[in-house]
């Protein structure tokens, strides 16, 4: 399969789920997993305290990602294999694009079970720096396994993605301060129109930089989302950086979908 390239602005996604989109952010809108303020977990271990003991067999369990037989695709796919991450079997890459994650030029890559790119449905999205580091991965596949019982408390959520980083990027894990952890689900609809929810447990995060970091664990503690380097606009009450991951801000972007309101980050021809 051909790969597509496509630069920021495009509008050549198909987004037949609008509505739903909409919907799904109001819903997240009103969940504390938005807030940047403290939220009701107790205090735990904080991530340093995981940064010096880090072995493969501690935290969430490694998943295999699919090789992915489309060129380029196939190293993409093996170099998330390497991070314990996955694209699911059978699916494509259905899109390559560019564009600015804080003021950094990243590489973002789409992959779907369906080659023409389409919002609002299940894919997995890799934000790519410029070194190659991952700054932001999700993973929505309903098909995976969601059963909301099989979450894991905070502590063992806390445990998943601080051994996680620590493989990952260990400098990385001792420069961050633990801010709360929280449910956090997410919605995404099939190609029947059903709604599928991927249910997780967010550790938030901030570095010493400033800028905000965290990981979403899901059923059997898998990782299901990671975001990096995410900047807080105080005086607009927004999220300054971009949303790679988000479709209805991408939708907002491309010219198919409004501007989410607060705190989602604004979409402007600029990302």
């Amino acid at each position: 399969m051909a790969t597509r390239t496509r630069t920021a602005g495009s509008a050549r996604t198909r987004s037949p789920v609008a509505g739903v989109l909409a919907m799904a952010l109001a819903a997240v809108l009103g969940s504390s997993i938005w807030a940047y303020a403290a939220g009701e977990s107790e205090p735990g271990p904080g991530p340093t305290d995981h940064a010096l003991d880090i072995t493969e067999e501690d935290g969430m369990d490694e998943t295999v990602a699919a090789a992915d037989e489309n060129g380029g695709g196939g190293v993409r796919s093996a170099r998330l294999e390497e991070a314990g991450l996955a694209v699911p079997s059978g699916w494509h890459e259905a899109g390559v694009r560019t564009g600015s994650h804080d003021g950094e030029k990243v590489t973002v890559t789409r992959y779907q079970p369906t080659e023409e790119v389409r919002l609002g449905g299940p894919h997995v999205s890799v934000v790519r720096g410029e070194d190659g580091r991952v700054v932001g991965y999700t993973a929505l596949d309903p098909d995976a396994h969601n059963d909301p019982r099989d979450l894991p408390g905070a502590e063992q959520a806390r445990q998943a993605a601080y051994s996680w980083l620590g493989r990952t990027d260990d400098d990385y894990l001792r420069g961050l301060t633990e801010q709360w952890v929280d449910r956090h689900d997410e919605t995404v609809v099939d190609e029947d129109g059903r709604e599928h929810v991927i249910p997780g447990v967010k550790v938030k995060t901030r570095h010493e930089d400033g800028r905000y970091a965290w990981v979403i664990v899901g059923a059997d503690s898998r990782v299901v989302t990671f975001e990096r380097d995410v900047t807080w606009d105080t005086a607009a009450r927004r999220r300054a950086t971009q949303m790679w991951l988000h479709d209805t801000w991408i939708a907002a972007l491309e010219g198919g979908g409004e501007q989410p309101p607060p705190p989602a980050a604004l979409a402007d021809g600029a990302a």
